[in-house]
């Protein structure tokens, strides 16, 4: 079992770590204030604050699916996670058919040669 960043297990239990619960809570605070997540990987490679692997520089995937955990209600809080779900959806570029497939608008055509 893979403990979520923020979070450490002591004991066989799984607590909050305080110092990465901050971090967790920058980054809803940050998204939330409208930064992207090319912003808000700068912004953690500028404070270097380690991504949960122990890169120098976090990626763009790890800050969506953390935003997207629903792990970090207890350190964020329900209205403040339920935000950042919002507006990941409204930021969402993604467009579905009537089946609920994501699909992109516009379909690639190769070049004719």
């Amino acid at each position: 079992m893979k403990i979520p960043y923020g979070y450490a297990l002591i004991n066989k239990e799984i607590i909050v770590n305080e110092e990465k619960a901050d971090v967790v809570r920058n980054i809803f605070g940050y998204y939330l204030a409208g930064a992207s997540l090319g912003k808000i990987v700068d912004m953690l490679y500028t404070k270097g604050i380690l991504s949960p692997s122990g890169n120098p520089k976090w990626g763009r995937a790890a800050v969506d699916k953390l935003l997207a955990n629903a792990k970090y209600i207890p350190i964020v809080g329900v209205e403040i996670y339920m935000d950042a779900q919002f507006e990941r959806e409204r930021r969402c570029n993604v467009d579905y058919d009537k089946a609920g497939h994501p699909r992109k608008t516009s379909r690639y055509q190769s070049p004719s040669f």
